[in-house]
């Protein structure tokens, strides 16, 4: 089985939380999967939420604009996420600004202060699975020869993304419990051993698929860590490639 890889990086990044603050925007602290995919989507020049408003207010077919075209096109495509930061986390600060158009307030003066969480100088490698569809294809093939319709970025469009190392991989099924999983997985039915280092757990509920019909997250908590997995609900979907396990979801 066939995967392409490809390490993701940016000064910055933002993957805005919905459940925000009165005052300050959170980040979730990694990429999740529909941001990732938001990301691909940009670059095959897949539409996005606008277009899908757009379109339902067009013909009123709110069926056949249930999701977003980027999600509809490539929900399906299995990913896996290996994080790069200090045990699982990047660095966080709070940055505050202005933002002065005049739709952005009805204080006076127009002016409406900003206060975003951002991760600094995230690093993920991300392994995207081949399914054998075309699109996945058509993606494959803009990856590798480093072509983009639309700038791809982490979150905002204030936050650009650096994507280097193009490469396939060959994926085996050789992963065997006792063994540590190098990816961010699934914590359904975990059982987690010891480490022979100074243990860490990341841990933390993340967006995973999109609701058919308010497009709102659907989440799942997902774990990083170096502990050695006893046990795993959905060890059929873990592949060993560059001396990595990897669980992809």
């Amino acid at each position: 089985m066939r995967a392409i890889a490809f390490e993701l990086r940016g000064r910055t990044a933002f993957f805005k939380k919905p459940d925000v603050n009165a005052n300050i925007y959170f980040t979730y602290s990694h990429i999740h999967k529909i941001a990732l995919l938001g990301m691909l989507g940009a670059i095959l020049g897949l539409k996005g939420y606008e277009a899908q408003s757009r379109d339902i207010k067009a013909n009123g077919d709110n069926e056949a604009n249930r999701y977003p075209e980027f999600y509809e096109k490539l929900k399906d495509l299995k990913v896996s996420i290996v994080p790069h930061g200090d045990r699982g986390y990047f660095s966080k600060k709070i940055q505050v600004f202005n933002n002065s158009v005049g739709y952005a307030s009805f204080e006076q003066g127009q002016n409406l202060i900003i206060k975003e969480q951002w991760l600094e100088n995230p690093h993920w490698t991300v392994y995207l699975l081949d399914d054998g569809t075309e699109i996945c294809m058509e993606l494959f093939n803009r990856l590798k020869s480093h072509q983009s319709v639309y700038l791809p970025y982490l979150g905002k469009n204030d936050h650009p993304a650096s994507i280097t190392k193009v490469r396939e991989v060959e994926l085996e099924n050789a992963w065997a419990p006792g063994s540590c999983i190098d990816s961010l997985f699934c914590s359904k039915g975990v059982d987690l051993g010891r480490s022979r280092t100074e243990p860490y757990l990341y841990q933390e509920f993340l967006p995973i698929i999109m609701d058919d019909i308010l497009n709102s997250y659907v989440f799942e908590q997902m774990f990083f860590t170096n502990q050695v997995v006893n046990k795993i609900q959905n060890s059929n979907v873990i592949y060993c490639a560059e001396e990595k396990n990897l669980f992809f979801f």
